[in-house]
């Protein structure tokens, strides 16, 4: 994908790490908006953990099997 924008071959290896460390603090920043937003308030709650967290990370599973699935036999 980053060879597809037209970067030098020089600056591939900075390109990649500073492209991904931009991905992994943008997923840092969704989950932390998230939990402050959701699961900071919320998180005594009887049925948080029931209604909000298993469902949530069951559904979060299904989209990374997909993905997975996708990439490697895709």
């Amino acid at each position: 994908m980053l060879s597809d924008v037209g970067l030098p071959r020089s600056e591939f290896l900075t390109a990649l790490l500073t492209f991904n460390l931009g991905v992994e603090l943008g997923q840092l920043s969704v989950i932390t908006l998230a939990y402050l937003l959701v699961g900071l308030w919320w998180r005594n709650k009887p049925w948080y953990h029931q209604r909000i967290v298993r469902p949530l990370s069951i559904l979060i599973a299904a989209v990374g099997c997909y993905w997975t699935v996708e990439r490697v036999f895709g």
